[in-house]
């Protein structure tokens, strides 16, 4: 045992040791000038703390620093370290410009200056990288701080740098993407084929929670309401495996001008559309509803958030399971750079609340878009230009870590099966987590297509279970319509209600595993029915199915009370067996 914990120990100080030998800026000491012209924190100074957002693949982006001027000739920046630290290198990630570093200062913690790099006067333009300045052996003074000197005139247009770091250690410091771990590099990208692709743009999937639905947008399709540069909502059906020809959803949902699905709900009959539907068949900046019932889809009303504002020409919006909370993609005044995620809350009057925004281990100063929250209401998938990755836009998985909905855990890299040079968004999985869908211009039939991937282990959400079913009458044995109640026996979440409505088909809601819940169904004239749903042994997901029988209220009939719980080896009633007492007094 002595041996077991001296070498976790040693373990630890390794950890602990090398941890220290690589620190990236961690503040900001000074600065010659900053570009101001964006918004938020876009090319700001504090874009160079931290590690690099925009290497290894090298592009310009507002996640780096970016003096005020191009061409206006020295510029620096003075950063500090946390720990001052003898070092061997230093490392400077250019990813856009580069070449214009003329000068490296060191500062000890007393300030002391000593100049420890001058590039050769034909320095010239070259490719963005990491520049590496090499010590001949360990400074003798531990570096607090650095000051990067650049000559903007040498490389013509903008100069960035995106971090910077300093080591004691002779392996070089690299840029790295925080890959979600154990992905495979090689999986199976497949094209759904040419019943739900075109030759036309096939972008925004939807997939319905049950995965037997597919939703999305088709551009500039001759069967379009509008039979060119027109966007309207489609949708495919999956049969035995095969998915079955795709078809336009029509009005009320599609007019002739662009029209886009951004949510589907667990039971298919409510729909998030993009934008404002007006009267006039005119649409404006915002978010509609939909909802399905026995005459089709219904004209999309406006969903109302307080205070909502979106400078940025793109939007997005996505439901949590019970429809209580809503994740947003918008630019505001409290943007950190261009689209940012944000969180909205349902109120009780039907509003929805001011967005906040998810904060900075979401966001960055680039664009954060298509936000997709898996069924288990913590998994949170996106699109993201503003981190280290393969690509123009790349997919990411953040997993929420309380019930702020403002803290996350540091987003990770789907990997190159998912994520390429290109362009690649829209991101959608049913609950199942089988398969994820996305768009994707790699491979298509035309322009973007609509892939999927099965999803590995590492990167699903927690598994949940469909709960799906219908309400007949005890004696006639006829689907009727009802209320059906899903209540949380732990008394942990608000219960939530359906609608049901025989004639447009089985009610179905996503519920977590672990748990048990009570499933009831009411009526104007019968007794109110239910079971328990006992789901605290599964740990996978399954789609299980419950019929609710409603007896008619009658002289002498008896009542069953089926959630009445006591507590162990006592009368006491336990605070979940309130719910249907209630119902039992309001029916006498």
């Amino acid at each position: 045992m002595r041996i077991l914990i001296q070498c976790f120990f040693l373990i630890i100080m390794a950890l602990w040791a090398s941890a220290q030998n690589e620190q990236w800026a961690s503040k900001i000491v000074g600065v010659s000038s900053e570009y101001t012209a964006g918004n938020g924190q876009q090319y700001r100074a504090v874009q160079v703390l931290g590690k690099p957002n925009k290497l290894p693949q090298g592009e310009t982006g507002a996640s780096a620093w970016r003096p005020e001027q191009p061409d206006n000739g020295v510029e620096w920046i003075k950063v500090g370290f946390e720990t001052p630290l003898s070092i061997r290198q230093i490392a400077i990630a250019e990813n856009f410009g580069a070449g214009c570093i003329t000068t490296i200062f060191a500062y000890d913690s007393q300030n002391k200056e000593y100049n420890i790099y001058t590039s050769k006067p034909e320095t010239t333009q070259r490719n963005a990288g990491m520049l590496r300045v090499w010590l001949p052996k360990l400074t003798e003074y531990k570096v607090a701080s650095l000051k990067i000197v650049l000559d903007t005139k040498r490389v013509k247009n903008w100069n960035e740098i995106d971090a910077i770091a300093i080591s004691a250690s002779e392996t070089p410091i690299e840029a790295s993407i925080n890959l979600a771990k154990n992905v495979p590099k090689e999986l199976k990208k497949e094209n759904l084929g040419a019943n739900v692709n075109s030759k036309a743009n096939e972008v925004a999937p939807v997939i319905s929670p049950d995965g037997k639905t597919i939703y999305f947008t088709r551009f500039d399709h001759p069967e379009n309401l509008k039979n060119s540069e027109d966007y309207d909502v489609w949708f495919a059906e999956e049969k035995d495996g095969v998915w079955q020809k795709a078809r336009n959803m029509g009005t009320p949902v599609n007019n002739i001008r662009e029209n886009s699905i951004c949510y589907i709900s667990p039971d298919d009959r409510t729909a998030l559309l993009m934008n404002i539907y007006r009267p006039d068949g005119t649409l404006s900046k915002g978010v509609s509803v939909s909802r399905k019932n026995r005459n089709g889809w219904t004209f999309p009303q406006e969903v109302r958030l307080q205070s909502y504002v979106n400078e940025h020409p793109f939007s997005g919006f996505y439901i949590s399971p019970n429809g209580k909370v809503m994740v947003l993609s918008l630019q505001d005044a409290n943007t950190k750079g261009g689209a940012d995620l944000y969180v909205s809350f349902l109120q009780t009057n039907g509003t929805w609340s001011a967005p906040t925004n998810m904060g900075a281990s979401i966001n960055t100063a680039d664009d954060e878009f298509t936000p997709f929250l898996a069924t288990d209401n913590k998994s949170l998938y996106f699109t993201s230009n503003g981190r280290s990755g393969y690509g123009e836009m790349d997919i990411y998985v953040s997993r929420r870590l309380d019930d702020s909905w403002t803290q996350w855990s540091e987003p990770e890299n789907l990997g190159p099966a998912f994520n390429t040079s290109d362009y690649e968004a829209h991101f959608t999985i049913p609950a199942s987590g089988a398969y994820a869908y996305f768009c994707s211009s790699e491979n298509s039939l035309g322009e973007f297509d609509i892939f999927r991937i099965k999803l590995p282990e590492s990167v699903r959400p927690i598994p949940t279970v469909m709960l799906q079913g219908g309400v007949i009458d005890q004696k006639t044995k006829q689907a009727v319509a009802a209320e059906v109640i899903v209540e949380d026996l732990d008394q942990k979440q608000p219960p939530q209600r359906i609608d049901y409505d025989p004639a447009v088909g089985d009610f179905k809601i996503v519920l977590d595993t672990q748990k048990q819940y009570g499933l009831t169904a009411q009526r104007k004239g019968y007794q109110a029915a239910g079971t328990i749903v006992d789901l605290t042994k599964e740990k996978q997901y399954r789609e299980i199915r419950r019929e609710i029988a409603l007896t008619p209220i009658e002289i002498g009939q008896k009542v069953t009370l089926n959630t009445i719980r006591f507590a162990q080896s006592k009368f006491d009633l336990l605070p979940s067996s309130l719910p249907e007492l209630d119902r039992i007094a309001q029916m006498m």
